[in-house]
């Protein structure tokens, strides 16, 4: 674990309500009716599945059984669930059948340095930040959030994991077995997997909702590879060269201390929903997203419920109606609707801006802004050092 971990294990609890984001951003879908293991099915063989339903809980016939999967295939998605182990019990949820999010009877080692076996772990990608584990025989409850090749998990409402890059399988995964190789997973896609073959193990509440899918008109903004899809404007680019780097999976600008320069989507649109992740400093870390290169979501190392220029303001115009930016250096979810004039943002899943209209730029009151317009995104690189991933669009009819 590195220092920057170390320092933030005594993590945010999540506020209340932070899961209330509009249907248009994905709709709730039950995994689990409570009464039986239909829509679930054996995880890695065509076997009849061994789960059953004891108490309203989803479970397996014996101690130590089959994995069992959703029928179901999803991409992106959010999902939430309620598990129950036994004294020293052990299991896990495996995303798209690839990636394990450990289950452990980790409450006696809550005061001891969190392991990679430990509950909240992602096996090949590091410890959770703290254990955060119920006693055995008590409800937990995961919140997961895996976009792309990145997974956010709350354990019991606390962060556990943030935003952390994992791409390739993990042991015990759906990969090589039999159901496997005919979905043909490779990661990108593929159900939800529950370890049954460790001890007893009881799941309810099991949740899902597609994000960012591209069923539903979503597509990339960035290609998580190179900057190709974003472009520096005036004399920058054939000066300087282009400022920013890919880092850990994300792009971020070099240039600090008025030594960089913002940069801009090469494609334009005008009503959208946007999908776009951001991790920044504290006080010293200043940057923004730019919505039709005029309306500037801020971006502080803080933010405050009096003050137009913090984290999540449309600067200089209204400032967020709740606080619900994370810790400095920790990763921020952030969903914005377009619609003519009108402005909704969702930071971490709360509703920070409620159909607000800009009639000015946000940077210059003098300037009125059209009722309709096209433009590029603007994100801001000419102040403090900032990191961006998992840039998803989706265009929604023009207004005119």
């Amino acid at each position: 674990m590195s220092p920057r971990s170390l320092s933030v294990l005594f993590v945010l609890v999540l506020p209340a309500g932070l899961c209330a984001q509009s249907e248009e951003l994905g709709k709730w879908i039950s995994l689990f009716n409570g009464k039986d293991a239909s829509g679930w099915t054996n995880a890695k063989s065509f076997e009849a599945n061994a789960w059953t339903v004891a108490d309203g809980a989803l479970t397996q016939a014996g101690a130590r059984s089959n994995d069992t999967s959703t029928a179901e295939q999803f991409g992106s998605y959010e999902l939430e669930l309620e598990y129950k182990l036994g004294r020293g019990g052990n299991s896990g949820v495996y995303l798209r059948g690839w990636i394990e999010v450990q289950i452990l009877d980790s409450h006696p080692n809550r005061n001891a340095k969190p392991s990679g076996g430990d509950a909240g772990a992602i096996y090949g990608a590091g410890p959770p930040l703290v254990i955060s584990s119920k006693p055995a025989g008590e409800w937990n409850k995961y919140r997961i959030l895996h976009i792309g090749s990145r997974i956010t998990v709350y354990h019991n409402d606390v962060l556990v994991q943030d935003n952390v890059y994992k791409a390739d399988a993990t042991p015990g995964s759906m990969k090589g077995s039999k159901r496997g190789d005919e979905l043909k997973l490779d990661g990108s896609r593929g159900p939800i997997m529950l370890q049954g073959d460790h001890e007893k193990v009881w799941y309810r509440n099991v949740r899902i909702r597609r994000l960012v899918d591209p069923a539903d008109g979503w597509r990339p903004l960035w290609n998580g590879k190179d900057l190709t899809e974003l472009t520096a404007r005036g004399d920058q680019r054939a000066k300087d060269g282009l400022r920013w780097k890919v880092e850990d999976h994300a792009f971020t600008n070099t240039g600090v201390g008025g030594n960089g320069h913002d940069i801009w989507t090469n494609e334009a649109f005008g009503n959208f929903l946007v999908h776009y992740e951001y991790r920044s400093g504290s006080d010293d870390r200043n940057s923004g997203f730019y919505l039709r290169d005029q309306w500037e979501i801020q971006i502080e190392g803080k933010n405050h419920l009096s003050n137009k220029h913090m984290d999540g303001d449309l600067y200089s115009i209204y400032p967020v109606a709740q606080l619900a930016r994370n810790a400095p250096d920790q990763w921020n979810h952030m969903d914005v609707k377009v619609d003519g004039m009108k402005i909704w943002v969702w930071q971490n899943g709360k509703l920070i801006h409620d159909g607000r209209v800009c009639a000015t730029r946000t940077d210059d009151h003098g300037v009125k802004t059209d009722k309709w317009s096209k433009a590029p995104f603007k994100l801001q690189g000419d102040h403090g050092k900032v990191a961006f991933t998992n840039l998803y669009i989706k265009p929604l009819p023009d207004s005119r």
